[in-house]
């Protein structure tokens, strides 16, 4: 049992070094109602903000005002429905692992 523990807690730390941010890809405008879990300034989302849970979720970028900023929503960017503001949207990609991987 604290064979598998240790191998484990390795693992982890193993895993965690070589996680990498992923990208965000732009889709098009509009807005995405739901739940935001970070925030940014400028005009295009963070990388940092992009992580594998993240994945396939929705940044939006306002960009037509005195501070541009970001918002992070925890919704599935193809869910995206209605909203009343205009935003820059994005949606978190992954890259793919490299081969042999």
């Amino acid at each position: 049992m604290r064979r598998l523990l240790l191998l484990l807690i390795a693992l982890s730390f193993t895993h965690g070094a070589t996680a990498r941010a992923g990208t965000w890809v732009p889709v098009g405008e509009g807005d995405c109602p739901g739940p935001e879990v970070n925030g940014s300034a400028g005009e295009h989302p963070d990388a940092i903000h992009c992580t594998p849970t993240f994945t396939g979720k929705t940044a939006l970028c306002f960009t037509n005002n005195c501070n541009p900023g970001c918002q992070y929503i925890d919704v599935p960017t193809t869910q995206c429905r209605g909203g009343a503001e205009l935003a820059d949207v994005y949606t978190c990609v992954q890259e793919a692992p490299p081969a042999g991987s």
